[in-house]
């Protein structure tokens, strides 16, 4: 009986002395961005199929689709509502002015550059605080890993940065160095549309300006290899090809090694750069990347190839 007791007895100061279950929590280190991105509470935006954000998403990140802010006509998807200034109404209601800090969130390199054309669109309406990431940025701002709650910002009208995209009309007139013949692309019609005057660029002529453009097409070698402008014999300026994939990092940072690239394609920052992918997704998302690394000339062809054709 004694042996029985004290085996009891050893049995229990064993269990007691077992170490403790270790408390798992959802808040992790940040993934994919330098942990100073998420200071200063920002807006989260998270720019992925509903059903993956469904599945898991960064507490407080509000969904987004680059859809939402363009056009419904399927051949010209990726350019920017004609209202701008209902999308800055929209904005509002998820905390964005122009003052706010967003961290735009992705999936990098196995997404489509959606976070980079939603960081575009932003600046394009006047709010330059904008940064990329991965969606595993999962740095939870509050420790208990609640949802926050959205605060409205007060209705505010876009102050639009018009020299971050160009139109159709203009893209074919600095793509073929031609003034002539040119018509208007769109729903919208104009009477005297051959007596429209193209815009300048960045404050140059047209004769100065086409000396300077460059088209950087960003669409994976694949796709330029079946189809590509300088198969157009009416296309005159010169056309370099970079995926878009290389102007991120894996961790969906702004790559800075791309400018030897770029020059090794005669891509400096004094070249007028008119970039084009399929939709201007893509195209979007390197205008975002080019400006933040300091290529003040970069211009998105929102309408891409699908407006082209």
């Amino acid at each position: 009986m004694r042996l029985i007791i004290g085996a009891l007895v050893m049995a229990m100061a064993l269990v007691s002395c077992q170490t403790k279950p270790t408390k798992v929590t959802s808040e992790q280190g940040v993934v994919g961005a330098p942990e100073k991105l998420m200071d200063g509470n920002p807006t989260i935006l998270d720019v992925r199929a509903p059903f993956e954000f469904n599945l898991s998403h960064v507490p407080g990140a509000i969904n987004v689709r680059w859809e939402d802010f363009s056009q419904q006509d399927p051949n010209s998807r990726g350019v920017l509502q004609d209202d701008l200034f209902a999308i800055s109404r929209r904005l509002a209601l998820i905390g964005i002015d122009p003052d706010s800090k967003v961290v735009v969130l992705g999936k990098g390199s196995l997404g489509n550059g959606e976070e980079g054309r939603i960081a575009w669109t932003l600046n394009v309406l006047g709010v330059k605080n904008v940064h990329t990431a991965l969606h595993t940025v999962a740095r939870a701002t509050n420790p208990k890993g609640d949802e926050a709650l959205v605060k409205n910002k007060p209705m505010w009208k876009p102050v639009v940065d018009e020299s971050l995209f160009i139109d159709a009309r203009n893209f074919k007139a600095y793509a073929t160095q031609t003034l002539s013949p040119l018509k208007m692309t769109g729903k919208k019609k104009h009477k005297k549309a051959m007596d429209l005057p193209v815009s300048s660029l960045f404050g140059l002529n047209f004769n100065d300006a086409k000396s300077k453009v460059i088209i950087l097409d960003v669409r994976a070698s694949a796709e330029y290899g079946i189809n590509n402008l300088t198969k157009y014999k009416n296309v005159k300026a010169p056309v370099a090809q970079l995926e878009w994939k290389e102007f991120f990092t894996e961790t969906n940072a702004l790559n800075k090694d791309i400018e030897k690239k770029l020059e090794s394609k005669g891509i400096t920052k004094d070249k007028i750069v008119m970039v084009i992918s399929s939709h201007g997704v893509r195209s979007g998302a390197v205008t975002y990347a080019l400006r933040e690394l300091g290529y003040r000339q970069s211009v998105n062809f929102a309408g891409g190839y699908e407006q082209w054709k």
